[in-house]
């Protein structure tokens, strides 16, 4: 495989000090390429702002203009990897391979839904949990 050329152009790039993170707009212009996958993307980024953890880059949100060659999405970028733990989505962390979300089958979840409808208080966290 070829060594793919893209470029990365940051916008709106902002320190958020209360949620440990930076946040930017990020363009990607890859005149070669359909797309660039995110870990690409978060190697590169690791590489430009000289960020020790890529795993600690996050982005989503991509939307590829008409007739390709560009792409623009969100980015944010974590002091550790506890502060995104505590605020990003699930999905996300999922996404990035931080957490793996075990699902049981489907009967499984809605007995347990059921089983939570008939209890209150300190019981129903335990019958969620799945105790």
């Amino acid at each position: 495989m070829s060594e793919k050329s893209f470029s990365i152009i940051t916008k709106k790039f902002k320190n958020n000090f209360l949620l440990k993170r930076k946040q930017f707009i990020i363009d990607v212009s890859h005149p070669e390429d359909a797309n660039i996958s995110k870990k690409e993307l978060q190697k590169k980024l690791a590489s430009i702002y000289k960020i020790l953890d890529p795993s600690t880059i996050f982005l989503f949100g991509f939307k590829t203009h008409f007739g390709g060659l560009k792409s623009t999405g969100l980015g944010f970028i974590y002091e550790n990897l506890k502060a995104a733990r505590q605020i990003e989505p699930r999905y996300r962390l999922k996404r990035n391979g931080l957490i793996e979300i075990i699902k049981g089958s489907s009967k499984q979840r809605k007995e347990r839904k059921n089983r939570s409808k008939k209890t209150r208080g300190i019981e129903k966290q335990k019958t969620k949990s799945g105790k």
